[in-house]
Parts: C-alpha cells; structure tokens; sequence
C-alpha cells in the first residue's frame, strides 16, 4: 500500500472514529457546549421559567413558575403537544413581554388572534417568553430552557438591554478572530464540551472572577441599583465588547433553536427617534474650560434664537457648538428638533441617530448593534422581519416618534399591532404561514375589533401612569408629562392617575393643570397625602397660605409614611409664617402671634421665626412678653445686629432704659451701619414721641464708646 493510500486511510479511521463518538455522546444526552454556555459570562444560578402543573380540566400543562412572574407574564401550554400543533415561542425583553401593559397587547397577543384566523390548517401555540430588562445573554440561557418543550418557532426581539447590567469580559473576547472562531467551530461539537468539562474538573479551583463575569439568576440593572442614569459613564472600549458579545449571543440563539428542529425569525428592533430626549450626555474627554465655556456660550445663544424663532440662527449656534465638542448626546437631539421644524427630515433623522449613538446611557439599541443583528440574519440564513424598515415607513418624515412608541422604545398598542403584521409577513414569506399576501385586507380590521375589545382600560392607565413615573425618576419630565395626560384621558377618575398627571404638569409648569388634577384625585380620593402636600406647594407659591396650611395639615393627617409627616411639618412650618405675615400687614396681630408660634413650635430653633412672634407681641401691645422672646432670639443669633436694636426697642417699651442703652450699644458695635435702618431705637423712640429719651440713650452709647 502506497503512503498517499496509508495517510488517507488513517484520515478516514481517524474521521469516522470521531463522527461515531460524536453520535454516541449525541445518544447520551450531551448537548455542544456553544448551546448550553456563553463564554463571556457565567450564572450563579438558573431557576426555570416554566414548571409542570395542572389546567383547569386537570390536563398537564407547563406555566409560569411563581417566582418568575413579577418579570415575566403568567403563561400556560400543554405538556402534550397535540399533532398539526405549531408552538412558537416569543423571547426578548420587555418589549416582547408587552410593556408597560402585558401580553394580551404584546406583539405575541396580536400573533395569538391574527394566526388561526390567517392559517386555521394548523393549532397554533404562541407563548410569551419575554422578560423585562433581559438582555441577549439571558435570552440565548432561557432558550436552553425552552428547547426542551418542544418549539417549532423562536420569534427573537432583542437588543435594546445589552447595556443595562454591569458585566466585565475576559480575554476571549481579545483574542483574534480566525483563533475565536476555530474555537467556535469546536464549541459546536459534544466531544469538546466532554473534554472541556474533564479539564475543568482537574483544575483546582473555578474560573475566577477577573476571566467571566458572574451574573445572578435574574436581572439587577444599573437602573434599579443606583440613582438612575448617572450610574452612567461613556466606555467605548466596553461598548465595543457589549456588541460584540450581542452578536455571538444572536448566533448562539439561532444554534440553540436549531439544535432542537425549531426555526427562527429575528425581528429587528425599532426606537423612538423623535420624541426621546437622551438619557445622559457628557462632554468629550479633554474638553477645556475654555471650550467648555465657549461651547456653553453658543448653546445659550441657540436658545435665544429658538425664543424669538430664528431657526437659522439657532441651527448655526449650534453647529458651532458641535465643532467644539461633538460627543454631546443632547447637543445633536436639539439640532434634530430644529432641523426638523425647518423641514430638513432626512438631516433631521441624522441627528437624532447621533444622538442616540452618544447617549451614555444607552437604552435604545445603537446603530452598530443593528449592523450586527442585520449580519447575523444574512450569514445564518435566518428570517428577518424587519420592523425597524417598517416602522420608518410608517412614521412622518421617516422619523419614528410617539405615534408609535410610548417612551424610547415601547411600541403603542398599534405599534405592537404593526410590528405583528411585520412578523406575520415573514412567516407567510418563509412559507411557515399559509395565507394569501393581501391578508390585511380579509380579517385585520375584525382581529383588531376584537383586541381592543378585551383591553383592560383601568390596568393600561394605571401602567402609563407607572411609565410616566419611570420617565419622569430618569429626569425625562416631557416624555412623562405626556404619558400621563394620555393616562387621564384613559381613566379620567382614578386619584393616583390624577395625582401623577399633576405632578408632571406642576414640574412643566402648568401651575393650573396641576392645580385641577391634584382637586380632582382629592375628589376621588380625600386621605391621599401626595396631592395635599403638593397642592399645599402651589398655593403656597401663588400666595395662598391660608388654602396652603390647610392641605399641608391634611397631607400630615393622612400620611402614610414618617417622611410625609416631616416633609409637611417643614412644609407648614414655612406657610404659618406667610399667614402670619398676610395677617400682621393686616392688623390681625394676635393672629400673626398664634401664626408665627405655632410654626416656632412645629420647627424650632429658627431665629427668624421668633423674631417675627416678638415683633407681632409688640404690635398687639404685649410688650413684656416680646422682651423675653428677644431675648431667646438673641440666644439664637447672638451675632444678628437687627435682633439686638428689636431688643433694644422692647426693653425701652416696658421703661428698661439701661438695659436698652445696652442693647442698642451691641447692636452698634455688631453693624454701626444700623444706626441708619428705619426700624433702628432712635428713630423708633423719636416717632413714638420720646425724642429725649432717644438723645440720652444715644449719649451714652457714645460715651461709652469714648471711653
């Protein structure tokens, strides 16, 4: 036998000696390692998503286990798939759960009712799978999960919350791309997940911490640990691996779906451009002060231009501004506004993309993600439905704005409607639906009657209204003033509703509009504390103090934590000394005493405060009395000139002349300036008809100085 006929013959041995033992492992139940781990992240846990009960006619059925559903919806299947059953299931994140109301108005609920009406050949099974904030990397983990019920389609929409937890990368995600990739193409096969295991039972301890991030069994998101958005900072280079890590996450998705027979269309996901101010923004590392101020001073200058409508001049402004620091996520949205009202809408879109490519708090998929996702799809030969295109085609000036979305990425009902038609369309083009191109013509209006019909108006209010709360906590207070009128307009006469949209239109500055939702929750809703506290402020602020006491004793009254008590006490302490001052101007003295003590009462310690109750003692004429609350003034500020010369004045009203003498002699040496104020003892006793005993007051205090 020739050495070319040796060689290629131990190729073949060695090839079907490997290929057997592949398809031993594969009997034995060991599964690729790329399907069942994600190399650039580790998990301390995994509870499943689904556990096994019983329905309501005691048939076996898979549902949401308890523990999962305040991130996901309360979903049930059968164990036993029934034939001609096709069971899709939707994963992703909170957009695929159906935020901020639920599954029933999700894209997966609109898939429920439009696909056996469209395919009635087949029993359809659509489970919503989506998990508020889950990121790609616990998307590709729950479909480890999934694969084992059975799936004859994954429908994928992810990439909006790559960037919400906190996560390191090892040096896997260094290294080359041929050497990543060979390791990928091992990754695939069961004998190197058996090899990978042994060695890692040999080693002496785990992987460490400094190689894979360890991430709890569910989502902690910068968000909810920290005080919001400022959490934030710009890291390109952790950027760069955060998409880099979403794209094996795609591929590793679609290997997992079809590890198990099922198929796959990923959705390309949608933004709101138009109507979603960035979340934060900082300056370009290396900004001078200088630059700085120049950069501060041509925004400024935008903005007088906006007041009086030069658009020209503003969109220059800030052109300029842009030339002295380009990385200013804001900065761009603002040009995007002007451009659009000066009808540029394809400058516009371009702007508004750069400014959601800057924001630092990166909420809404940027643009390279899409690049990846649109990559993945075309090398994995995977369905794209791409709503993104859609929804640009839908939308004015092919600007996606809030006739679509609720927030930055929250699609409305409709929108939620649009992106299942955009779903359906592909499954009727890759052949998994039977159904006639021009089917929105047939059923969409009667499948979109019966819908609406079953919308729950009081629980899609109520989650506006918690939207509007969201937006409004990450300093978004337009976005959330509009969400919450939409609320109101849904369900006019719940207080908590009410008392949001009051909020929000007292923090945009319609004093009036907030006035009337905080009355009407009040209606509704007569012990809430929030709207008597904040109804109390624009009283307060508008003069009021007598409508302001009484909610700010209310909201006291009925509240329903200590910090309600303390915040209205300080609240009502400050509207007591406004009453007092409206009714000491109007010669209700004893009033303005019982005003400005109680209010001392409430927040003691105020210097301020006391002197003004000494000052309505000595216009009701209880003169001894002010002497002693001068006196504690005094205590209180001993360095305040003024209460000394008020003092002074007390003491020489009950015929203490050297005690006066004394007092104005402090105040003297404390501010000599003082001797010019209005209210100061000589003038006061020489308009109280005592000049003689101004002049000999006077005389001594400046033969005291004298000596």
């Amino acid at each position: 036998m020739s050495v070319g006929r040796k060689i290629l013959l131990s190729v073949i041995v060695t090839v079907a000696f490997f290929l057997l033992l592949e398809g031993v492992l594969a009997l034995v139940g060991v599964q690729p390692r790329l399907y069942s781990e994600d190399p650039y992240l580790g998990f301390s846990s995994h509870s499943p998503l689904f556990v096994q009960g019983e329905g309501p006619g005691g048939e076996a059925v898979y549902k949401t286990a308890a523990n999962k559903r305040t991130l996901f919806n309360d979903q049930r299947f059968p164990v036993d798939k029934a034939a001609r059953t096709c069971r899709i299931f939707c994963v992703g994140g909170s957009t695929t759960y159906g935020r901020p109301y639920d599954d029933f108005t999700s894209f997966g609920g609109w898939l429920r009712q439009l696909l056996p009406a469209l395919d009635p050949s087949l029993r359809w099974e659509v489970i919503n799978a989506g998990g508020v904030s889950y990121a790609s990397y616990r998307v590709a983990l729950l479909m480890e999960e999934l694969i084992r019920y059975e799936p004859d389609l994954f429908v994928i929409y992810s990439g909006h919350n790559e960037f919400l937890e906190e996560r390191t990368y090892s040096e896997i995600i260094e290294m080359p791309e041929v050497v990543r990739g060979m390791g990928a193409l091992a990754a695939h096969t069961r004998i190197h997940a058996v090899l990978s295991r042994l060695v890692e039972r040999g080693r002496s301890s785990g992987t460490s911490s400094a190689e894979t991030s360890v991430m709890n069994d569910e989502v902690t998101t910068l968000l909810d640990s920290s005080v919001g958005p400022s959490a934030f900072s710009r890291d390109d280079d952790q950027r760069r691996r955060t998409i880099e890590h979403y794209g094996f996450n795609l591929v590793r998705m679609v290997d997992i779906a079809r590890s198990a027979g099922a198929e796959v269309i990923l959705v390309f996901p949608a933004g709101n451009l138009a109507d979603c101010t960035p979340f934060k923004s900082e300056h370009r590392d290396g900004l001078s002060e200088a630059e700085k101020e120049g950069w501060t001073t041509e925004i400024m200058r935008a903005q007088e231009s906006l007041r009086s409508d030069d658009l020209q001049e503003a969109l220059a402004a800030i052109e300029r501004a842009e030339v002295i620091d380009r990385r200013f996520a804001h900065l761009h949205y603002q040009k995007g506004l002007v451009l659009q009202r000066l009808g540029r809408t394809g400058d516009a879109r371009l702007a508004f993309e750069r400014a959601l490519e800057e924001d630092v708090c990166p909420l809404r998929m940027p643009a390279p993600m899409s690049e990846v996702a649109r990559r993945v799809a075309a090398e994995r030969d995977v369905v794209l439905a791409d709503f993104e295109k859609v929804v640009d085609a839908m939308s004015e000036g092919g600007i996606p704005g809030a006739s679509l979305f609720l927030d930055h990425v929250h699609p409305t009902i409709e929108g939620n409607r649009l992106l299942a038609e955009t779903i359906v369309d592909a499954l009727i083009s890759a052949g998994i639906v039977q159904a006639d191109p021009n089917w929105r013509n047939d059923l969409l209006d009667d499948v979109s009657r019966q819908v609406l019909a079953g919308v729950d108006v009081e629980a899609h209010g109520l989650a506006l209204m918690k939207l509007s709360k969201v937006l409004g906590w990450a300093g978004k207070i337009a976005e959330a003033d509009r969400l919450a009128r939409q609320a109101v307009e849904r369900v006019p006469d719940d207080s908590r509703i009410r008392y949001q949209a009051g909020s929000t239109a007292q923090l945009m500055g319609r004093r009036e509009a907030a006035e009337e939702h905080y009355r009407r929750a009040l209606e509704l809703q007569p012990d809430a504390d929030l709207p008597h506290q904040n109804l109390g402020v624009l009283l307060e602020e508008r003069g009021d103090f007598e409508g302001a006491v009484k909610h700010y004793r209310a909201a006291i009254r009925t509240a329903r934590i200590l910090d309600t008590v303390k915040a209205n006490t300080d609240n009502l302490g400050e509207a007591l000394i406004g009453l007092g001052f409206v009714r000491y101007r109007q010669g209700r003295f004893e009033e303005a005493v019982e005003n400005f003590a109680e209010s001392d009462r409430l927040v003691p310690g105020k210097a301020d405060t006391v002197i003004r109750i000494g000052m309505a003692q000595m216009a009701c004429g209880r003169s001894r009395e002010a002497v002693g609350t001068f006196e504690r003034a005094v205590g209180l500020d001993p360095a305040d000139a003024s209460i000394r010369n008020r003092l002074a004045v007390a003491y020489a009203s009950v015929g203490r002349i050297d005690d006066a003498a004394a007092a104005w002699r402090q105040a003297v040496l404390l501010k000599p300036e003082i001797q010019s104020a209005p209210d100061a003892l000589p003038r006061f006793l020489k308009a109280s008809g005592q000049a003689d005993l101004a002049d000999v007051i006077v005389s001594r205090v400046e033969t005291s100085g004298s000596q």
